[in-house]
């Protein structure tokens, strides 16, 4: 009479995870622990996230497509040589999806002032987010428009185009 072995998993088996990923994990679950020991965060950091997140405004849709900041004149280590630029000077932000672009431009009076564009050009319903909430703007049929009054703060910009190319997009969360 043979002897009956159980079958062996194959790698395809859901229960079975190869070692260098129980090693992997373990080693980072290791040095997390390290460092929260060795470096914890700042008790007034943590107060503070703390304090601010009852005034942040709700999150952006999940159905919205984000949006990358691809550049801001701010972090611009070499701003465009030949331009006179100073503390007054405007600011300029660049956020693109897949299927459209925000140019965004600051002015630096007080209030604040955003002109913007929607690349390629096209109508839309722009939703300026801000912590005291929604202010709905037309685009027009160039994909321009044009807020003329923003306490400073953390905003965000939401922008549906009427075309049925594609749906709404999204910016993250930047200080005005």
């Amino acid at each position: 009479m043979t002897e009956r072995r159980p079958p062996r998993p194959s790698r395809s088996d859901a229960r079975v995870v190869p070692i260098e990923r129980l090693t992997r994990e373990a080693t980072f679950r290791r040095l997390a622990e390290l460092a929260r020991r060795r470096d914890p965060v700042p008790g007034e950091v943590v107060e503070a996230v703390t304090a601010l997140a009852g005034q942040l405004p709700p999150w952006r849709s999940v159905d919205d497509e984000l949006a990358a900041l691809v550049y801001d004149s701010e972090l611009d280590p070499q701003p465009v040589a030949g331009v006179r630029a100073g503390p007054g000077s405007r600011r300029r932000l660049r956020f693109e999806a897949p299927a459209l672009a925000l140019d965004v431009e600051v002015a630096p009076s007080r209030p604040r002032q955003l002109v913007c564009q929607v690349m390629p050009p096209q109508p839309a319903v722009l939703e300026v987010l801000t912590a005291d909430g929604r202010l709905p703007e037309e685009v027009d049929d160039l994909g321009s428009f044009h807020v003329p009054r923003l306490a400073p703060g953390p905003v965000s910009l939401r922008c549906r185009p009427l075309a049925e190319r594609g749906g709404p997009v999204a910016t993250s969360w930047w200080w005005l």
